[in-house]
């Protein structure tokens, strides 16, 4: 049996999931419940990249929002799964941040 050597490809490792740029934006969300979360959303979340918040929302297959860096009541830097069924509005904030 023929022995074939391994090149360790290791050094040309640029991460997982590099075809995904990050199109942070900052939103304040409410909930049915009267909640008000403020946090971080992708949108390039989706398997077809979003240019806007409402396109994440209305064209978004995906039935939930995740936020990070979400402040919720007394909890901050929290991650957030919200059923978009539950929300009321999204209002994109002033500080927002883009391609991170």
């Amino acid at each position: 049996m023929n022995e074939m050597e391994y090149e360790d490809d290791s050094s040309e490792f640029d991460g997982f999931n590099t075809y995904f740029s990050k199109e942070n934006r900052q939103v304040l969300v409410k909930t049915i419940d009267g909640s008000l979360i403020r946090g971080n959303i992708n949108l390039n979340s989706e398997s077809i990249p979003m240019d806007r918040v409402s396109d994440l929302l209305i064209k978004g297959q995906n039935r939930f929002l995740i936020m990070y860096n979400a402040s919720l009541g007394d909890r901050k830097d929290a991650a957030v799964i919200i059923n978009k069924s539950q929300i009321v509005w999204v209002m994109e904030e002033e500080g927002t941040l883009r391609k991170s």
